[in-house]
Protein backbone atom coordinates (compact mmCIF):
# COMPACT_ATOMS: atom_id res chain seq x y z
CA UNK A 1 0.00 0.00 0.00
CA UNK A 2 1.37 3.35 -1.03
CA UNK A 3 1.15 6.21 1.51
CA UNK A 4 -0.06 9.46 -0.05
CA UNK A 5 -1.03 12.91 1.09
CA UNK A 6 -4.79 13.32 1.48
CA UNK A 7 -6.72 16.44 0.49
CA UNK A 8 -8.91 16.54 3.59
CA UNK A 9 -10.61 19.79 2.55
CA UNK A 10 -12.42 17.90 -0.24
CA UNK A 11 -15.80 16.70 1.01
CA UNK A 12 -15.39 13.13 -0.28
CA UNK A 13 -11.97 12.75 1.36
CA UNK A 14 -13.23 14.25 4.63
CA UNK A 15 -16.15 11.81 4.61
CA UNK A 16 -13.76 8.89 4.10
CA UNK A 17 -11.55 10.14 6.93
CA UNK A 18 -14.58 10.57 9.20
CA UNK A 19 -15.76 7.00 8.47
CA UNK A 20 -12.29 5.58 9.06
CA UNK A 21 -11.86 7.62 12.23
CA UNK A 22 -15.16 6.36 13.63
CA UNK A 23 -14.47 2.73 12.75
CA UNK A 24 -11.01 2.87 14.31
CA UNK A 25 -11.76 4.90 17.44
CA UNK A 26 -14.93 2.91 18.25
CA UNK A 27 -12.62 -0.08 18.80
CA UNK A 28 -10.45 1.99 21.15
CA UNK A 29 -13.52 3.33 22.94
CA UNK A 30 -14.71 -0.24 23.55
CA UNK A 31 -11.24 -1.35 24.64
CA UNK A 32 -10.93 1.34 27.31
CA UNK A 33 -14.60 1.71 28.24
CA UNK A 34 -15.04 5.36 27.21
CA UNK A 35 -17.85 5.86 24.68
CA UNK A 36 -17.31 9.56 23.94
CA UNK A 37 -13.67 9.78 22.94
CA UNK A 38 -12.94 13.18 21.35
CA UNK A 39 -12.17 11.73 17.87
CA UNK A 40 -15.68 10.25 17.84
CA UNK A 41 -17.17 13.71 18.38
CA UNK A 42 -15.37 15.39 15.47
CA UNK A 43 -17.54 16.30 12.48
CA UNK A 44 -16.82 16.05 8.77
CA UNK A 45 -16.78 19.85 8.65
CA UNK A 46 -14.17 20.00 11.41
CA UNK A 47 -11.99 17.57 9.50
CA UNK A 48 -12.30 19.75 6.38
CA UNK A 49 -11.40 22.90 8.34
CA UNK A 50 -8.49 21.29 10.17
CA UNK A 51 -5.01 22.78 9.84
CA UNK A 52 -3.51 19.29 10.15
CA UNK A 53 -1.80 17.51 7.26
CA UNK A 54 -3.29 14.11 6.47
CA UNK A 55 -1.59 11.08 4.95
CA UNK A 56 -3.21 7.76 4.18
CA UNK A 57 -3.26 4.55 2.20
CA UNK A 58 -5.96 2.65 0.39
CA UNK A 59 -6.72 -1.04 0.26
CA UNK A 60 -6.96 -2.98 -3.00
CA UNK A 61 -10.58 -1.85 -3.43
CA UNK A 62 -9.64 1.83 -3.17
CA UNK A 63 -11.08 2.29 0.33
CA UNK A 64 -9.13 4.21 2.95
CA UNK A 65 -7.42 1.54 5.07
CA UNK A 66 -5.37 3.82 7.31
CA UNK A 67 -4.55 7.47 7.86
CA UNK A 68 -2.43 9.69 10.03
CA UNK A 69 -2.59 13.43 10.65
CA UNK A 70 0.31 15.57 11.67
CA UNK A 71 0.79 19.05 13.06
CA UNK A 72 4.02 20.96 12.53
CA UNK A 73 5.54 23.66 14.72
CA UNK A 74 8.93 24.54 13.24
CA UNK A 75 11.01 21.38 13.48
CA UNK A 76 8.71 19.77 16.07
CA UNK A 77 5.93 17.50 14.83
CA UNK A 78 2.92 16.00 16.56
CA UNK A 79 0.99 12.98 15.37
CA UNK A 80 -2.56 14.11 16.03
CA UNK A 81 -4.49 11.05 14.81
CA UNK A 82 -3.42 7.59 13.72
CA UNK A 83 -6.18 5.29 12.58
CA UNK A 84 -6.48 1.97 10.82
CA UNK A 85 -9.74 0.39 9.75
CA UNK A 86 -10.49 -2.65 11.94
CA UNK A 87 -10.65 -4.84 8.81
CA UNK A 88 -6.95 -4.04 8.34
CA UNK A 89 -5.64 -4.40 11.90
CA UNK A 90 -2.37 -6.35 12.22
CA UNK A 91 -1.32 -5.71 8.60
CA UNK A 92 1.48 -3.25 9.46
CA UNK A 93 -0.41 -0.22 8.14
CA UNK A 94 0.15 1.94 11.22
CA UNK A 95 3.88 1.18 11.16
CA UNK A 96 4.03 2.07 7.45
CA UNK A 97 2.22 5.36 8.08
CA UNK A 98 4.64 6.32 10.86
CA UNK A 99 7.67 5.34 8.77
CA UNK A 100 6.29 7.41 5.87
CA UNK A 101 6.06 10.46 8.15
CA UNK A 102 9.68 10.02 9.21
CA UNK A 103 10.68 9.80 5.53
CA UNK A 104 8.52 12.77 4.52
CA UNK A 105 9.83 15.08 7.26
CA UNK A 106 13.56 14.34 7.68
CA UNK A 107 14.04 17.81 9.15
CA UNK A 108 11.99 16.90 12.23
CA UNK A 109 14.03 17.18 15.41
CA UNK A 110 11.25 15.96 17.66
CA UNK A 111 8.06 13.92 17.27
CA UNK A 112 5.30 13.73 19.89
CA UNK A 113 2.14 11.70 20.16
CA UNK A 114 -0.40 11.01 22.89
CA UNK A 115 -2.27 7.79 23.53
CA UNK A 116 -4.78 6.62 26.10
CA UNK A 117 -2.82 4.68 28.71
CA UNK A 118 -5.07 1.61 28.40
CA UNK A 119 -4.51 1.42 24.63
CA UNK A 120 -1.55 -0.92 24.96
CA UNK A 121 -1.37 -1.84 21.25
CA UNK A 122 -0.93 1.85 20.34
CA UNK A 123 1.70 2.44 23.01
CA UNK A 124 3.60 -0.66 21.90
CA UNK A 125 3.49 0.54 18.28
CA UNK A 126 4.90 3.95 19.22
CA UNK A 127 7.63 2.42 21.38
CA UNK A 128 8.65 0.13 18.51
CA UNK A 129 8.87 3.28 16.37
CA UNK A 130 11.35 4.88 18.77
CA UNK A 131 8.99 6.88 20.99
CA UNK A 132 9.43 6.96 24.78
CA UNK A 133 6.94 7.98 27.45
CA UNK A 134 7.72 11.44 28.83
CA UNK A 135 4.52 12.44 30.63
CA UNK A 136 1.18 11.19 31.89
CA UNK A 137 -1.92 13.32 32.41
CA UNK A 138 -5.70 13.13 32.87
CA UNK A 139 -7.60 15.49 30.55
CA UNK A 140 -10.79 14.33 32.28
CA UNK A 141 -11.76 11.88 35.00
CA UNK A 142 -12.25 8.82 32.78
CA UNK A 143 -9.32 9.33 30.38
CA UNK A 144 -5.67 8.78 31.32
CA UNK A 145 -3.17 9.80 28.64
CA UNK A 146 0.52 9.24 28.02
CA UNK A 147 2.67 11.57 25.96
CA UNK A 148 5.43 9.91 24.00
CA UNK A 149 8.38 11.62 22.31
CA UNK A 150 10.90 10.61 19.69
CA UNK A 151 14.03 12.69 19.15
CA UNK A 152 15.84 12.89 15.84
CA UNK A 153 18.99 10.92 15.38
CA UNK A 154 17.28 7.58 15.84
CA UNK A 155 16.82 5.64 12.69
CA UNK A 156 13.30 5.13 11.45
CA UNK A 157 11.85 1.70 12.12
CA UNK A 158 12.08 -0.79 9.29
CA UNK A 159 9.13 -0.87 6.95
CA UNK A 160 7.03 -4.01 7.40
Amino acid sequence: MKVMRLEHRLRDTAEQLWSLQHASYRVEAQRIGVADLPPLLETIGEIQESELTYWGCQDKDGDLAGAVSVERDGDAFTIARLMVHPNHFREGIASRLIAALFDEYPEARCWEVTAEARNLPAISLYEKSGFRCVETFKPREDIFMVKLRRRSGRSAPPRP
